[in-house]
């Protein structure tokens, strides 16, 4: 492909990962933004089950468990969907290290903890699981301020290389970084400003 002007709209793991190599280097500044910036990850299973067993009216299930990060929310999807569906968020190093483990440990595991707080929860009939961290087209959920990192790391991501390399997505967003409506916006600006260019 050849053209007047890219716009590198990847997720910030993939930059971080060095899975695209840029010729010439990218600037320092671009380069130490890429490093400062972490990259988080929050891990889903969405359980389909044959009924509602939980209360139909509550949109959040809170769950306060021995390990850190693990299983603490479930999303009632039913409220949106009307159908039988809890949706379970792992964070952090728990959510990583879960990325281990087979589809049926992760269910197995999940059913165990909604067993704790509904004894009567019956066996899933489907499931759907997300490895954020090892999904070689993102390696993490969303961007985040790690330790050493500044909002001015978010705008250095942000700036263009010479008015011809151009980078959108949820980490280059100040105001909205680590979100979808970040990447989104980010994304139309972008490209509003690249349209100015090549008028």
């Amino acid at each position: 492909f050849s053209a007047a002007h890219v716009l590198v709209t990847v997720p910030l793991g993939v930059l971080k990962h060095g899975a695209i190599q840029f010729d010439p280097p990218l600037p320092a500044a671009k380069q130490a933004a890429i490093a400062a910036l972490g990259m988080g990850v929050l891990n889903k299973v969405y359980l389909r089950f044959p009924r509602v067993f939980w209360d139909e009216s509550a949109h959040l299930l809170g769950y306060a468990g021995e390990r850190k990060g693990a299983w603490a929310e479930w999303l009632n999807l039913d409220r949106v969907t009307s159908q039988p569906i809890l949706l379970g968020f792992n964070a952090g190093s728990y959510g990583r290290a879960l990325e281990a483990l087979s589809d049926g440990e992760i269910v197995a595991e999940a059913l165990a903890v909604l067993r704790t707080i509904y004894p009567a929860a019956p066996e899933p009939s489907d499931s759907r699981i997300t490895r954020w961290a090892s999904d070689p087209l993102s390696y993490g959920s969303y961007s985040y301020l790690a330790a050493g990192a500044t909002p001015q790391h978010y705008a250095d991501l942000a700036a263009a290389v010479d008015d011809r390399l151009f980078f959108a997505g949820e980490a280059t967003s100040r105001d909205y970084a680590a979100t979808v409506h970040g990447a989104y916006l980010s994304g139309e600006q972008t490209a509003a400003r690249i349209a100015l260019l090549v008028k």
